[in-house]
C-alpha cells in the first residue's frame, strides 16, 4: 500500500512538471516542490529575514557591505548548491551532511520500526551505549531535570566545569534539548575558543554562556563579520571586549541589525558618532534592549518629566542605564524628587544617578533630614546638602558627615515610619 502511495505522488509530480526535491532525512519525512522554470531559488524556513533596513538610520552608511553575515545572504549559503537550467532544478552537493538516498530505494518498513523504538524507548532504562542520549536529546521535555543526563553527557560535564549554571537553561524552552544534541570538540570548541580571543575572561565565560546559551548556532563566520562591523565603526578592541563581556547578546544581532539600532540611537537623542559609541560603551545592554521600551522612555523623560531635548541628550549621555530601567518606577522617583524634595530639572541633570537609586531609600534619609532641619538643596544657601548624597556611601557615613548625628537616632526614626 505504501509503494502504490509513493508510486502514485511521483506520478502527480511528473504531471504537474516539478522536480521533486528530497530532504535531508532527520527523522522527518517531509518533501518540497520546487517551480522549474518561474522560481529560482529555494525558500528556506530556517531563517530570519524580517528586519528592515532604513537609510534614514543607519550608522555606517559608506560601507553597508562591509561586513554583512551570511544572515540576510541566503543566495550565497554554502550548504547547497543549486544549477538552474530552463528545464530543471537539480540538488547537486550539500556539505557536512551525506546526500539522501532516492525516496523510492528507502526501506520504508526500517525507517518506521525505528521510529516506533525512539517513541516507545524508556528514558528511565540505562543505556548500553552512552552515547544513545543523542537519540533521546529529542524526547528531552521542559519536565526533565539536566542533572538526570551529567554522568552521561561529556558536553554537560564540561559546561559545569565552566561554571555555566544549566538549572537555568531548563527554565527556557528548547535549551535542554538542544544542548544535549551538541558535542564539545565539533560544535562548540571553536566558539568558546572565539570569545576567549574576543576579550571574555575565563572566569566570566560561565556567566556569559549561562545568559546566552544560543551562541552556538551562530556561524563562526558571521561572528568574525561582526567583530569587523565594530572595528570599521572605530570601536576598539578594549571596548568591543566590554561590549561583549557585559551583553551577551550583542552577538546575536547581525551587522545590518546593530546598524540600524547605532543609527536609532544617533537620531533619538542628536548624538555624533562619537558620542554614540560613548553611550555603547557605557551601557551595552541599551544598544539591544526593547526599541519600544527606549521610544516609550523618551516620551516619558520629554513629555511627562518636562526635561528639554538638550537636557535629555545630557541624560542619555552620562546615564544611559536610564532608558533600560523600569519606567513607571522611573516615573514615581521623578515626581517625588522633582514636586515633594523640590529639585529642578537642571539640578536632577547635575546629579543623573540619583534617578536610578530605590526610592524608599531617598525617602528615609530626606524625612530624616527634614525632621533636623538639614533639608536644603540649595547650593546658594548656607548648610547645602549635596543630592548625591541622598543615594552614596552607608548609613554610618550619611549618618555622621551629612546629618551631623548618630546612627542610633537615625535606626530609631526609621522605627516611625
Amino acid at each position: 500500500m505504501m509503494q502504490c502511495r509513493r508510486t502514485t505522488t511521483m506520478l502527480t509530480a511528473m504531471c504537474m512538471q516539478r522536480t521533486l526535491v528530497p530532504c535531508l532525512r532527520k527523522r522527518v519525512f517531509t518533501c518540497s516542490f520546487v517551480q522549474t522554470k518561474e522560481y529560482r531559488k529555494i525558500l528556506y524556513s530556517g531563517f530570519d529575514c524580517s528586519d528592515s533596513v532604513t537609510r534614514t538610520n543607519t550608522f555606517l552608511h559608506k560601507s553597508r557591505n562591509y561586513a554583512k553575515d551570511s544572515t540576510y545572504d541566503l543566495d550565497r549559503k554554502n550548504n547547497l548548491e543549486i544549477m538552474n537550467n530552463d528545464k530543471e532544478v537539480k540538488l547537486v552537493s550539500f556539505v557536512g551532511e551525506t546526500s539522501p538516498s532516492p525516496f523510492e530505494d528507502s526501506n520504508w518498513e526500517n525507517e518506521m520500526k525505528l521510529l516506533k523504538e525512539l517513541e516507545t524507548r524508556d528514558v528511565l532504562v540505562p543505556l548500553k551505549d552512552a552515547h544513545e542520549i543523542d537519540l533521546l536529546s529529542q524526547e528531552v521535555r521542559p519536565a526533565f531535570n539536566l542533572a538526570a543526563y551529567i554522568n552521561r553527557s561529556a558536553t554537560l560535564q564540561e559546561m559545569v566545569k565552566l561554571g555555566v549554571d544549566i538549572s537555568k537553561w531548563e527554565k527556557r524552552k528548547g535549551i535542554s534539548s538542544y544542548i544535549l544534541k551538541l558535542d564539545l570538540e565539533r560544535d562548540m570548541k571553536q566558539h568558546l575558543m572565539f570569545l576567549h580571543h574576543q576579550g571574555v575572561k575565563p572566569e566570566d565565560l560561565g556567566r556569559w554562556l549561562t545568559i546566552n546559551p544560543l551562541i552556538f548556532r551562530e556561524r563562526i563566520e558571521d561572528l568574525d563579520s561582526r567583530i569587523n562591523y565594530l572595528r570599521a565603526v572605530k570601536f576598539t578592541d578594549g571596548e568591543i571586549a566590554r561590549l561583549i563581556s557585559r551583553n551577551p547578546y550583542w552577538l546575536l544581532f547581525s551587522t545590518v541589525r546593530i546598524d540600524n539600532r547605532l543609527g536609532f540611537f544617533q537620531h533619538l537623542g542628536g548624538l555624533s558618532r562619537g558620542e554614540v559609541r560613548v553611550v555603547a560603551v557605557k551601557e551595552p545592554r541599551l544598544i539591544t534592549h526593547s526599541l519600544h521600551h527606549v521610544k516609550r522612555t523618551s516620551i516619558a523623560v520629554t513629555e511627562e518629566m518636562g526635561f528639554s531635548k538638550n537636557e535629555m541628550k545630557s541624560l542619555i549621555l552620562s546615564t544611559p542605564k536610564l532608558w533600560i530601567t523600569h519606567g513607571p518606577s522611573l516615573l514615581r522617583r521623578f515626581e517625588y524628587l522633582h514636586n515633594e524634595m523640590g529639585l529642578s530639572h537642571s539640578v536632577l541633570v547635575k546629579f543623573p544617578k540619583i534617578l536610578l537609586s530605590r526610592e524608599f531609600r531617598i525617602k528615609q534619609r530626606h524625612l530624616y533630614l527634614k525632621t533636623l532641619g538639614r533639608a536644603q538643596y540649595d547650593p546658594h544657601k548656607p548648610s547645602y546638602v549635596s543630592p548625591a548624597s541622598l543615594v552614596e556611601g552607608s548609613d554610618t557615613h550619611f549618618c555622621s558627615d551629612i546629618a551631623k548625628s548618630t546612627i542610633h537616632d537615625y535606626n530609631i526614626f526609621l522605627k516611625t515610619l
